[in-house]
C-alpha cells in the first residue's frame, strides 16, 4: 500500500471512531516517513479524539516545523491548545492560520468562539465581519452582533438562517434571545417553549428570562428549575434564580435552593462561588464567611475563593482584616491577575498604598481602558496627593456637565413631557426590589433596555439626548492616550439605556459603567424635599470610591431637577445619597464612539 492509500485509511479509521488502530498505523508512518506532514496532522487528530491533547500538540507542532505555511495545522493546534486551557496561545495559532490563509473560514470561527467565551464580543465581531457572505460564518456573525449589544442586526440574520436551515436549533435559539433582549419575550415563548420541550437545555434559561419579564413569576421559577436540573452548576441559572426570589420578595427560599444545587452537585465549586456572590449581595456577609469556610474545608483555599474572601471583608466594610488578607496574599508571591481588583480596594482601604500602586499600575498596562482600572488610577492618585495626576483624570469643571434638555416637538413644556415619560416608565418597572447585581438599593431598574422601546415618548426622549452630547462633547479637547480625552468621536451610538425608580432609603452605590465612555442621568421626577437639600438627599455625587478609604469623600454633589441631564465619564465613580420618601424616577444610558 503506497503512502496515499495509508493516510485516506488512517483518516477513514479516525473518521470510524477506530482512533487505536488508526494511531497504530499512524506509528509506523511516523518511523517511516518522519518528513511527511500528513503523518503527524493525522496523528494529532486521532490524539485530540483520544483526549491526549499534550500529545496531539507536540506532533502538530512537528507538523508545522516541516510545512509551516499549512493553516489547517495552526487551526487545529488553536483547538488543541484551547482544550488544553490556555486560550492566549490558542488566539496565537488561530490568528496565524488566518495570516498564513485569510480567506480560511474555520479559523476565524474558531478565533470568534474564543473571543465570546472570554466576553470580547468586539473582537469577535471584528474577525467575523470579513467572512459575512460566508454561509458557515453566519451563525457565529450574528452571536458577535448579539453580545455586541446590536441585538436588531443579530435577529436579521438568525432569521436569514432559520430561513435557509430550519432545523438549526442554535439559530432558532439565538433568534428568540434577541426577541428579548428587543423587549419582545412574548413572541419569543413559542420558539422557547418549543425548544425546552424538544430537550434543548440551553433554552430553559432564556425562558425563565422571558416568563419572567413577562410577569409569569411562578412559570419563571419553573423553568429556572428545570434548567439548574439539566445543569446544577450553571453559574447564570443559579444567579438568574436568586434574582427571581430576590426580586419577587421571597430572600428566604434562596439559601434553601442553593443548599440543594450544593447536594446535587455534590459541593461543586461554581455553586459555591455562586452561592457566595448571592450571599454578598444580599449583605448577608456572616452567612458568607461561614459558607467560605465550608468551601475551604472541601476544596482549599484557591484563588476563586480568596477572591471571595476579600469581597466579603470589602463589602461588609472591614477595612482592616481586608488588608490584613490581602497583605498575607501578597506574601505568597505573585498574585493571579484575577485577584487585583479585590486586592488593590482591599490595600487601599487599609492605607498600603504602596502596595496597592504596583497592582493598579500592573492592571492598566495589561487593560489601559478599562473603566474600572483608570477609576482606581485615580484613586490610587488621589489616595497618594498626587493631585495633578488625579485632577488630569477627574477634571469635574470640564468633564461634568448638566443642562436642561429641549423640550421635543408636540409638546408645551417639559413638564409635560416628563409626565408622559413618567407615566410609560412606572408601567414597565415590573419588580418592587432592585436587582441583586445592580448598583441600586431599594429601587427597582427597568429590565429591557430602553434603547429598543418602541414607545413615541422614549423614542423622543433619545432624539433629545443628542443635542446636549453634541454640546457635551464640544467642550471636550482630544488628548492622545487619555480615557476620556483620546475618543472624543465625531459619531456616537448608546451603548445600553435603562430608567431607575428609587423610593424610601433608595440610593445607588458608588460604581462606574464599564460598558461606556460617557454615562448619564436624566431626571424624570424626583420627590420635592431634594430642592436645596442641606443634606444633599437624593443628589448625585461624585468621586467617592465604593470602599472607606480614609479622607476621600464626594469631591461633588449635583442637585437633580426635573427635565435636566448631567453627563460625566463612565470611569467616575458616581452615586447618589439616600432618599427618605417619596419617588426618584429616572432615565440612564451610556454612550461610546460609533465604530
Amino acid at each position: 500500500m503506497d503512502l496515499h492509500a495509508q493516510l485516506s485509511a488512517a483518516l477513514t479509521d479516525i473518521k470510524a471512531g477506530r482512533f487505536q488502530q488508526a494511531l497504530s498505523a499512524l506509528a509506523i508512518l511516523q518511523d517511516s516517513r518522519p518528513k511527511t506532514p500528513d503523518v503527524w496532522r493525522l496523528s494529532a487528530m486521532a490524539a485530540r479524539k483520544t483526549g491526549a491533547y499534550a500529545q496531539a500538540e507536540r506532533w502538530l507542532e512537528t507538523a508545522l516545523s516541516l510545512e509551516a505555511d499549512n493553516p489547517e495545522s495552526w487551526n487545529a493546534l488553536g483547538l488543541t491548545q484551547d482544550a488544553l486551557n490556555r486560550p492566549e496561545a490558542a488566539v496565537a495559532s488561530f490568528q496565524m492560520a488566518l495570516h498564513k490563509a485569510p480567506q480560511f473560514v474555520p479559523a476565524a470561527i474558531n478565533l470568534a468562539r474564543l473571543h465570546l467565551r472570554s466576553g470580547a464580543a468586539q473582537q469577535a465581531l471584528a474577525v467575523m465581519k470579513p467572512f459575512a457572505q460566508q454561509p458557515q460564518a453566519q451563525l457565529v456573525l450574528a452571536q458577535a452582533y448579539q453580545r455586541s449589544g446590536q441585538p436588531q442586526t443579530a435577529l436579521e440574520l438568525y432569521a436569514g438562517l432559520v430561513r435557509r436551515e430550519p432545523q438549526n436549533v442554535h439559530a432558532h435559539y439565538g433568534l428568540a434571545v434577541c426577541l428579548i433582549e428587543l423587549g419582545e419575550p412574548a413572541r419569543a415563548m413559542p420558539t422557547l417553549d418549543a425548544l425546552s420541550q424538544a430537550g434543548f437545555g440551553p433554552a430553559h434559561y432564556p425562558r425563565f428570562t422571558a416568563l419572567a419579564r413577562l410577569g409569569r413569576h411562578e412559570e419563571a421559577l419553573q423553568a429556572v428549575n428545570a434548567a439548574l436540573h439539566e445543569t446544577p452548576t450553571d453559574p447564570s441559572a443559579l444567579h438568574g434564580m436568586a434574582q427571581l426570589y430576590w426580586m419577587m420578595g421571597r430572600a428566604s427560599d434562596i439559601a434553601p435552593r442553593f443548599e440543594a444545587c450544593l447536594t446535587e452537585s455534590q459541593g461543586a465549586v461554581a455553586v459555591y462561588a455562586a452561592y457566595l456572590d448571592v450571599l454578598i449581595q444580599m449583605e448577608c456577609f456572616e452567612d458568607a464567611r461561614a459558607l467560605a469556610d465550608r468551601a475551604g474545608a472541601m476544596h482549599g483555599v484557591n484563588t476563586w475563593l480568596k477572591a471571595r474572601r476579600l469581597s466579603i471583608e470589602i463589602e461588609s466594610g472591614a477595612a482592616d482584616t481586608a488588608c490584613d488578607l490581602a497583605l498575607a496574599v501578597l506574601e505568597e508571591g505573585a498574585p493571579a491577575s484575577q485577584l487585583r481588583g479585590n486586592l488593590a480596594r482591599a490595600l487601599l482601604m487599609g492605607g498600603a498604598f504602596d502596595q496597592s500602586r504596583p497592582l493598579i499600575e500592573e492592571a492598566m498596562a495589561a487593560a489601559p481602558g478599562d473603566r474600572f482600572w483608570v477609576a482606581m488610577q485615580a484613586t490610587q492618585a488621589r489616595a497618594d496627593g498626587d493631585r495633578s495626576s488625579y485632577e488630569a483624570l477627574v477634571n469635574l469643571d470640564e468633564f461634568t456637565m448638566t443642562a436642561p434638555l429641549k423640550t421635543p416637538d408636540g409638546y408645551r413644556d417639559l413638564a409635560h413631557f416628563n409626565a408622559d415619560l413618567a407615566k410609560v416608565l412606572r408601567q414597565m418597572h415590573d419588580f418592587t426590589a432592585a436587582p441583586l447585581d445592580q448598583s441600586l438599593r431599594a429601587g427597582s431598574q427597568t429590565p429591557t433596555d430602553l434603547r429598543h422601546s418602541k414607545e413615541p415618548v422614549i423614542q423622543a426622549f433619545f432624539a433629545m439626548v443628542e443635542q446636549a452630547f453634541n454640546t457635551y462633547r464640544d467642550r471636550l479637547s482630544p488628548q492622545a492616550g487619555h480615557p476620556l480625552l483620546g475618543a472624543v468621536p465625531d459619531h456616537f451610538e448608546l451603548a445600553g439605556a435603562w430608567s431607575v425608580r428609587l423610593q424610601a432609603d433608595g440610593r445607588h452605590v458608588n460604581h462606574v459603567h464599564p460598558e461606556g465612555w460617557i454615562s448619564s442621568v436624566y431626571y424624570v421626577d424626583v420627590p420635592p424635599q431634594v430642592a436645596g437639600s442641606p443634606d444633599h438627599e437624593g443628589w448625585l455625587k461624585f468621586a467617592e470610591p465604593p470602599f472607606d478609604v480614609a479622607g476621600l469623600g464626594p469631591e461633588r454633589y449635583v442637585e437633580p431637577r426635573a427635565g435636566e441631564l448631567t453627563l460625566f465619564p463612565s470611569y467616575l465613580w458616581h452615586g447618589t445619597v439616600p432618599i427618605q420618601s417619596g419617588e426618584r424616577l429616572t432615565i440612564a444610558f451610556d454612550i461610546k464612539p460609533r465604530g
